[in-house]
């Protein structure tokens, strides 16, 4: 997996410095509620909610340039539909990841 960067946000902020501040605040403030849903969501083993939080999820994760972890949700998305969760596992890992470097922001 790769790790979290804000390449995606820099070159879409450029020079505009606020502008960057402000990607990076709605991540801080939106992925920990959508990263506490999608475990709810799991936990009650609603697969098609889940389902719904990965896909809300993947765009936080395009955003921190994790493109093989937006793979691995494109497929998670597509399992959960399907009634399977064999995924989950490698999903939390990629949640962790970005957890931690969210915190270092």
């Amino acid at each position: 997996m790769n790790q979290p960067n804000l390449n995606y946000i820099e070159d879409l902020a450029g020079d505009d410095i606020l502008f960057k501040k402000k990607l990076i605040l709605i991540i801080k403030e939106e992925f920990p509620l959508e990263k506490k849903a999608y475990l709810t969501s799991y936990q009650s083993s609603n697969h098609l909610e889940t389902a719904e939080m990965v896909h809300k999820l993947k765009n936080k994760i395009s955003m921190l340039g994790m493109e093989a972890g937006y793979e691995l949700a494109q497929d998670y998305e597509e399992e959960l539909k399907q009634g399977s969760h064999m995924r989950h596992q490698a999903f939390a890992e990629v949640l962790e990841q970005m957890t931690h470097f969210i915190k270092s922001l």
